[in-house]
């Protein structure tokens, strides 16, 4: 029973990874369908430390996380990954827990980042 349950959890993790990065294979794809996503994510604890890690990460590196956050957004894929040497998938998610952030902590601000 418990093996169906972590079976279950891990399809819908992949399933929901996919949909995240369908929606940001496109430059420019901040739509209605994306907005409603952030929305509707549910935050975990281990989703602020992996952020949190990763703001600390780029604060090392001198990288402008809005900038990055920007990027990921706008640039394609291979763009993205020449330019910081990251993962794009990786930062797609990453992406998804900042703009979830925002959207609950500034929502101007989140208007204003995902123009």
């Amino acid at each position: 029973m418990m093996t169906n349950i972590i079976n279950f959890l891990q399809h819908k993790n992949e399933k929901d990874e996919q949909i995240i990065r369908r929606y940001f294979q496109k430059a420019y794809s901040l739509d209605e369908r994306l907005d409603q996503l952030i929305q509707d994510k549910d935050l975990q604890v281990e989703d602020h430390k992996l952020f949190l890690a990763f703001l600390a990460y780029l604060e090392q590196q001198r990288i402008d996380p809005q900038q990055l956050f920007k990027d990921v957004i706008d640039l394609p894929k291979f763009k993205f990954e020449a330019k910081y040497n990251m993962n794009w998938g990786q930062v797609v998610k990453l992406s998804v827990t900042f703009l979830t952030i925002l959207r609950t902590n500034d929502l101007e601000g989140y208007k204003q980042f995902t123009r």
